[in-house]
């Protein structure tokens, strides 16, 4: 979602214990919901007037997420289903066989609604739709695991874009990525596959926080128009005089974990990493980013942005974000948003490893360390962090200029 911040002017490692905490909680929620209530199946050979029995399944997956209940499972059989999904209970929707969501025409092709919280989606191929592939929204400990999201984001093809797609002056249309967290909080998402679509994983803030989730073990390959991951601030009620409204919006204490994020952004100035504020009074605070790999990449391979937005306007709150023992490699490959900061730094589209740029405030609480950066002309750039970057206590192999602090 890079193209709407930068235009829109867009400790040590986890302890092991901290790390196994947050899975055994994923693999509970899941094997709570997978246990819970009737199983449901789902079969291109079935009728929607059959029961959803094993032996008598229904045809579409929309029919039985319409019927099911709260603790259901919904078991899908292998094959193709031309479909939006929408879940709108705290039920388990389950592949079984890699069958693909083709929503060549619909919004998106599963959309995880207000009153899901607690909800699973795990096994699918989602392909073909118009904004996002997966979208959740307004929900709270959901699961969204082991899909491949591929082929999406469509809308921006069409001759007048319209909704997300759709530009705002200056700005382009991004159609909301492919794998979409809208005002969602301490939920999973994990094992999924990116790839091939405008934008990757992107988390936002537009009706309330999208906080305390966890993003890991996901690889985001090859969207090449925006950013693999981006947490964007988009709520200017995030902040009010300069101090974080974390119960009204912001995106904070989220944690990136073990993802692969290379080849996005190439050809849209997309990071592969990104956090950045999108409005006066944004705030993506708090937020760690660990153990991730970022090769290839448009932008950054690791950014945080914080812009002006003119005389008077409030600053967005990008504090407290840590970079921590990630891989960085030959990121910023199609790097020109950056004349912003360093006109003279980055006018030929230098490479760079880690970003972090505030035009107006001394960003605080800034923690950069571990990381092990590769083939770029800068190593670690940074203007306004009012932390102090130390080059022994990350690594560089093949970089011109291992740190730069202005």
């Amino acid at each position: 979602m890079y193209g709407l911040i930068a235009r829109n002017a867009r400790y040590t490692r986890l302890f092991w214990a901290s790390l196994i905490a947050t899975f055994a909680v994923a693999a509970v929620l899941s094997t709570d919901a997978l246990a819970a209530g009737s199983t449901l199946y789902v079969s291109p050979k079935g009728k929607d007037t059959a029961k959803c029995t094993k032996t008598a399944p229904c045809k579409t997956i929309g029919h039985a997420v319409s019927i099911a209940k709260k603790g259901d499972t919904i078991s899908v059989a292998s094959g193709t289903y031309r479909e939006g999904v929408t879940i709108t209970n705290d039920i388990s929707l389950v592949a079984n066989g890699h069958p693909v969501i083709d929503a060549t025409g619909q919004p998106n092709g599963i959309l995880i609604a207000k009153g899901a919280d607690g909800a699973l989606v795990r096994g699918f191929t989602v392909e073909h739709a118009t904004f996002e592939g997966i979208l959740a929204q307004q929900v709270t400990k959901v699961t969204i695991e082991d899909n491949t999201v591929s082929d999406n984001d469509l809308g921006i093809k069409a001759t007048k874009p319209t909704g997300e797609c759709a530009a705002t002056g200056d700005v382009p249309g991004d159609c909301g990525e492919a794998l979409h967290l809208m005002s969602v909080t301490h939920s999973l998402v994990t094992g999924n596959t990116v790839k091939d679509n405008l934008g990757g994983i992107l988390l936002t803030d537009e009706l309330g926080p999208t906080a305390d989730n966890t993003i890991s073990h996901n690889s985001s390959i090859d969207n090449v128009d925006d950013c693999g991951i981006t947490l964007a601030g988009h709520n200017p009620k995030a902040t009010a005089n300069g101090k974080p409204q974390p119960n009204v919006a912001g995106v904070y204490g989220n944690k990136i974990l073990d993802n692969v994020v290379d080849g996005d952004g190439t050809k849209g100035e997309g990071a592969g990493i990104l956090m950045g504020g999108g409005a006066p009074g944004a705030g993506v605070y708090d937020n760690l980013i660990d153990g991730n790999t970022a090769d290839g990449n448009g932008l950054a391979g690791i950014t945080v942005h914080s812009h002006s937005f003119g005389p008077g306007a409030p600053t967005a709150d990008l504090n407290g974000n840590q970079i921590i023992d990630n891989k960085v490699s030959h990121d910023g490959v199609d790097d020109t948003q950056e004349q912003e900061f360093s006109p003279t730094d980055f006018a030929k589209n230098t490479t760079v490893g880690i970003l972090v740029g505030s035009d107006v405030v001394k960003l605080t609480g800034i923690v950069i360390r571990g990381n092990t950066i590769s083939d770029t002309h800068f190593g670690i750039w940074t203007k306004n962090d009012g932390s102090k970057v130390s080059a022994t206590e990350n690594t560089f192999h093949d970089v011109k200029v291992e740190i730069t602090q202005i």
